[in-house]
């Protein structure tokens, strides 16, 4: 499935509950490209890329008629957003910065 917005939040809480950095969940985006996944020292309690790298489409709905879909996170396209920041973007985004999280249910 594709990630929801309460278990983006929900892992969030479990970074800043199992790590010593209560920072990561604020981290400005630091990156000035694409990296692949893992190699940017951005993991904690085995998560990977929510605080820079790449935007990620999530299953939320905004109220925007014209910005219908929700992107969490923050990418590595130069802006500030942090790993908690919701952001609607249009059904024809296709940037390089915007990907997406599958959500496994053990």
């Amino acid at each position: 499935d594709l990630i929801n917005s309460y278990a983006w939040d929900t892992a969030l809480v479990f970074i800043q509950s199992c790590s010593d950095d209560n920072r990561y969940s604020q981290q400005n985006s630091s990156n000035s490209s694409l990296s692949t996944t893992g190699t940017t020292n951005d993991v904690k309690c085995n998560i990977y890329d929510m605080a820079s790298n790449c935007y990620e489409w999530s299953t939320e709905t905004a109220k925007n008629n014209s910005r219908p879909c929700v992107s969490r996170g923050g990418g590595y396209d130069g802006s500030v957003a942090l790993a908690s920041t919701r952001d609607g973007v249009d059904t024809a985004n296709n940037d390089d910065y915007d990907s997406f999280r599958p959500l496994l249910y053990l």
